[in-house]
């Protein structure tokens, strides 16, 4: 049986891209990309180090244009994570890139790192 921690997160290749593209026109994504800097946590060892990122199939850096944030959240963030999961069957993330381009202003590394490694998948022409 293989583990999470034994699970490729998925790639390019596994996604539907002219479906993907579809929401992304639906729901106003200016740029949706694979975050490729991510790799599969480690299961927890015990029930009270549950990691929420353990059953993450696909990290994503969605850039949703201008707007205010809501709770943390662009509009739309939540609408287009639950309809690519539905599409999917997987469990996704996205990481807004507006939240990466502050962590990187504030000479964050590991943002500039995201930044630079994803994989864009759709981009508005």
């Amino acid at each position: 049986m293989i583990g999470s921690e034994d699970k490729p997160l998925l790639t390019r290749d596994d996604l539907p891209l002219g479906k993907i593209a579809r929401i992304c026109r639906r729901w106003d994504v200016r740029e949706l990309a694979i975050d490729t800097t991510q790799k599969r946590p480690p299961p927890p060892r015990s029930w009270a180090e549950e990691d929420p990122f353990v059953a993450v199939d696909l990290y994503l850096i969605a850039d949703f244009g201008p707007g205010k944030y809501e709770w943390g959240f662009k509009k739309n963030h939540s609408v287009v994570v639950k309809e690519l999961q539905e599409l999917l069957g997987s469990n996704v993330w996205i990481e807004d890139k507006g939240i990466l381009e502050k962590h990187i202003a504030s000479g964050a590394e590991w943002a500039r790192q995201e930044k630079e490694s994803r994989e864009v998948i759709f981009a508005v022409e």
